[in-house]
């Protein structure tokens, strides 16, 4: 069975729209210095994290850009567990080695250009792409092309989270 249902995306879009544009505010007010500093042990640099970001951004866009098969269940069921998994800072991450940041010296213009296009990629596949839409990807198994952008929203809110507070430690 395929189910047929209208999708709202407006405020998704509008999120997205927002974090994006918090996390590049963020960014770009950083010196060089500033974004290649370790914040704490055991600590990305900012420039690891935006590089992480714009990866992960990458990867997002191909399985936007993956054939996908007809959904036969609801577009959104996989949100709820996105949100509360994502924005849960209890849990500790481990990324799958493709978007892992090198350990090295960002140039603070390149690491800007290449976020900036990867957030520009995936404003224009979202709304070419047919959203409800089944992917199967290693990472998530079955998902559809909407959850996987509510996946973009609640992983940048995560990094602006952790952005914000290294911040705290290299101004």
């Amino acid at each position: 069975m395929i189910v047929s249902e209208e999708i709202n995306t407006k405020e998704l879009f509008i999120a997205l729209d927002k974090v994006w544009n918090a996390f590049m505010d963020g960014i770009t007010c950083l010196t060089e210095q500033q974004m290649n500093a370790v914040p704490f042990k055991d600590s990305w640099t900012v420039a690891q994290l935006a590089t992480h970001i714009k990866k992960s951004n990458r990867a997002i866009a191909q399985g936007l850009q993956m054939n996908g098969i007809p959904n036969n269940r609801n577009a959104e069921q996989r949100i709820e567990e996105l949100r509360n998994t994502f924005l849960n800072y209890d849990i500790k991450f481990q990324s799958p080695d493709f978007i892992i940041p090198e350990k090295k010296e960002y140039k603070k213009e390149d690491v800007i250009k290449q976020l900036d296009n990867s957030i520009e990629q995936l404003r224009q596949l979202r709304s070419v792409t047919n959203l409800p839409e089944i992917i199967n990807l290693p990472v998530f198994g079955e998902i559809t092309k909407l959850e996987i952008l509510y996946f973009v929203l609640y992983h940048t809110q995560r990094h602006l989270r952790q952005l914000k507070n290294m911040m705290s430690f290299i101004r």
